[in-house]
């Protein structure tokens, strides 16, 4: 979508009809033209996560594509460019990847907590050891369940979730507490600020927790990450690790160094389980404990099989790690 070169009408009543757009959406808020850049980014995070779809298929990726780029003389359209100097949070957003960019005041002040159901897996055990929970329920394994995602449910990752905490609890003897509430719906981009309340509420009520475990599936890969384990296919699973990059979280090397734990343990028992350790930019609320971790069990191209096969063995290997733990210093929780 663009505009002809020498369309000058044309390209000024594009113009105007943006402007008017743009002053029409923050007349609720600001007026104050030499603060509509700030305004709109922060005006962008509170819109619905339904509105950017409606965006995003209406065909404002390609101008927002282009307007992240310098504008080349020899095309002769520079209004993509005004789109950008106008609302670079609108830019940023439209063209990051999946992951949710919360606003500033998300986690200082967050709205009222959703209602929170966590069930202990072990009836009469009141000590669990292993936290696990899922931020983006909807996510899903798209060959078994037909769709990558199913929003406003529980997805396919609920179910591997739910698997590793019965084979812990049933196979091993170790206490689970697990959550099935619903984090990414009906606003995505709070998913994280969301299921900050349920980890804050399973540690407090549970102080005895020592890993806690944030399930999810990756996306985007041409083919599925599979490994052949015991003459099976499995789903290879990759460790994230949050860093300190965008949001404050001094310890978060704490974290790493508890992620390599599990990585080797993974490589010792189950060669070619683990797709390795990776960094991101993101908090994926790992500051709340040392020993918290977000794991990709298979991506969303690998079939729901395969993944709870993969959450079977990952529960020997936590069931190890908790074992070398008992020979470390207990564990100081954060606080919160």
């Amino acid at each position: 979508m663009g505009v002809a070169r020498g369309d000058k009408p044309l390209k000024r009543n594009l113009f105007r009809i943006l402007v008017v757009f743009l002053l029409v959406i923050l007349g609720a808020r600001s007026l104050n033209l030499l603060k509509i850049p700030q305004t709109l980014a922060t005006f962008s995070f509170s819109l619905p996560s339904s509105f950017w779809e409606r965006v995003l298929y209406a065909g404002l990726p390609t101008l927002v594509l282009r307007a992240s780029q310098p504008p080349r003389p020899e095309e002769g359209n520079l209004w993509p460019f005004y789109l950008q100097a106008l609302a670079p949070g609108l830019v940023k957003m439209l063209t990051a990847e999946e992951e949710e960019y919360p606003s500033p005041g998300i986690l200082e002040s967050p709205p009222p907590p959703p209602p929170i159901d966590i069930t202990q897996l072990e009836e009469g055990r009141k000590h669990p050891l292993v936290a696990i929970y899922n931020t983006h329920n909807a996510e899903s394994y798209a060959p078994s369940q037909g769709a990558e995602k199913l929003p406003g449910q529980n997805g396919g990752v609920v179910q591997v979730a739910a698997v590793l905490a019965e084979t812990l609890t049933q196979d091993y003897g170790i206490p689970v507490v697990r959550s099935e509430t619903i984090h990414d719906y009906p606003d995505f981009t709070l998913s994280y600020a969301n299921s900050e309340k349920t980890v804050r509420r399973m540690l407090a009520e549970n102080p005895s927790i020592q890993i806690v475990l944030d399930i999810h599936r990756d996306a985007g890969l041409k083919q599925p990450p599979v490994a052949y384990i015991n003459n099976q296919e499995v789903a290879q699973i990759l460790i994230i690790v949050g860093s300190n990059a965008r949001l404050e979280h001094p310890n978060w090397r704490q974290n790493e160094v508890f992620a390599q734990k599990l990585a080797a343990k993974m490589d010792k028992l189950y060669p070619g389980l683990s797709r390795g350790i990776r960094v991101q930019q993101g908090r994926y609320n790992q500051h709340l404990h040392p020993r918290a971790l977000l794991l990709e069990i298979g991506s969303s191209n690998n079939t729901l099989d395969q993944a709870e096969r993969s959450a079977k063995l990952l529960a020997r290997v936590i069931a190890e790690v908790l074992q070398d733990l008992k020979h470390e210093n207990p564990l100081k929780q954060p606080e919160s």
